[in-house]
């Protein structure tokens, strides 16, 4: 199991980010106001799905892969990211202007055009600072989230109150990747490379590839909610929607980030008999779960005031967005800890087909705009999406015969009762 100050400091980086991430929308919501903010917000979507591409799971398969830490194995990895970066940033400069039509903002295909080149800069991170996690080490880690998004968050404060514009957020981007490209560089201890091993190809392959496809999944099913509502409500309105789902948002984050890095280790077969390792899986489910349901309790209950206070008094009147919001972050939580023990077990190739079933929340999503509905449908499509997600992570899991039963019960029947909930609040 993971010692306490790995547990501090990977929970310090991880809620750092949050924080910066945080900060950046309290800072463009208030300085840009909601209209020019809820423009802002497609960027940022837009960026986070991307950020999926670039990592594709590289830098989980150098911590668990048992020969992660080999030059030719890091020099084949570093590869295949910096490939799919590049394919990734160069398809969105393409398709940045009929992506802007789409969300009814002609005027920002520019600004979403220069996102591919954060991705593709993202693609030349040198990943050997992920070696030391195999020792559950983080400070490397540490240090350079720290730097990066401090600056970043600079950079952006100061371009937003100097402009008063959404290119703040492409500063921020790019200001963020070349300090972790400058960092990730320096004081390495073995050559940097992306030329591949061909005998290794395969290996790095089998882990990555499904998680490329997924990432193509993720960009509907993560960021589908967004996307859905730029295209087919106001940008003052994805504004409201993007403040109340800002401080779960910040919360779940924490909680995958930090469930994904402690966790994956203890979840590899290497880590124990079997026997130990189902101990260890359903006492943390058990844990995960109860965690996730005390989430959305603390969030429907301060989640509004806090709002009104930290945003100011443009956006108040949101308990419902928050409460439809946290639901499908409760839902995350626990998916976290499922994907942790498939990927430590090595099933990445289910990877896809569960994010199928997440992505399905998108036509469902689209739907629902076309009749009409109130804002509310929105969250409540993508809280079904990741309810049948769920529900295909523990069929993944099944075989392993790791998991307790009654974790996926216990789940579902208060994941009923939340979307009953939200049906209603929707219909009167």
């Amino acid at each position: 199991m993971p010692k306490l100050k790995s547990i501090f400091f990977v929970g310090f980086y991880s809620g750092f980010g949050v924080a910066a991430s945080f900060a950046r929308g309290v800072i463009l919501a208030r300085v840009l106001g909601a209209d020019q903010f809820g423009l802002a917000v497609i960027l940022i979507s837009i960026l986070a799905a991307l950020d999926m591409f670039a990592d594709a799971g590289i830098d989980r398969f150098v911590v668990s892969n048992r020969f992660g830490y080999r030059a030719d194995v890091m020099r084949t990895s570093h590869a295949y990211r910096v490939f799919g970066s590049a394919l990734v940033g160069i398809a969105i400069m393409l398709i940045a202007y009929p992506l802007a039509l789409l969300f009814n903002s002609p005027a920002i295909w520019p600004t979403i055009a220069a996102m591919g080149g954060v991705i593709i800069l993202r693609g030349f991170v040198n990943l050997e600072y992920k070696v030391e996690q195999r020792s559950d080490r983080f400070t490397a880690e540490t240090r350079i989230d720290v730097t990066r998004f401090t600056v970043e968050l600079l950079v952006l404060a100061g371009i937003a109150f100097a402009t008063r514009s959404y290119w703040a957020v492409v500063a921020g981007a790019y200001a963020n990747v070349l300090i972790q490209l400058l960092i990730s560089h320096s004081g390495k201890t073995m050559r940097y490379s992306f030329l591949p091993r061909r005998r290794v190809i395969k290996l790095v392959a089998r882990f990555s590839t499904p998680i490329y496809i997924n990432a193509t999944l993720l960009l509907a099913a993560v960021q589908g909610d967004r996307l859905v509502i730029a295209a087919s409500f106001t940008s003052r309105e994805l504004a409201f929607y993007a403040v109340a789902c800002a401080l779960g948002q910040g919360g779940v984050s924490v909680l995958s980030k930090v469930i994904m890095n402690l966790f994956l280790p203890s979840f590899s077969p290497a880590a124990g008999t079997r026997d130990i390792l189902a101990r260890r899986v359903n006492r943390i489910g058990w844990l995960v779960i109860a965690l996730a349901v005390l989430f959305v309790a603390v969030l429907t209950l301060a989640g509004p005031r806090l709002v009104t206070f930290i945003y100011g008094p443009e956006y108040t009147g949101l308990r419902a967005l928050i409460f439809a919001s946290a639901i499908v972050q409760m839902i995350q939580i626990e998916q976290s800890w499922l994907t942790t023990l498939l990927m430590a077990q090595g099933l990445t190739r289910d990877f896809p087909r569960i994010t199928v079933m997440r992505a399905a929340a998108f036509p469902v999503a689209i739907l629902f705009a076309h009749l009409h509905l109130d804002i509310l449908a929105i969250p409540f499509a993508f809280a079904i999406g990741a309810a049948l997600s769920l529900a295909q992570s523990y069929l993944c899991a099944a075989p392993l015969k790791l998991v307790d039963r009654r974790l996926a019960v216990a789940s579902f029947i208060r994941i009923a009762c939340s979307l009953a909930i939200i049906a209603a609040l929707i219909i009167y």
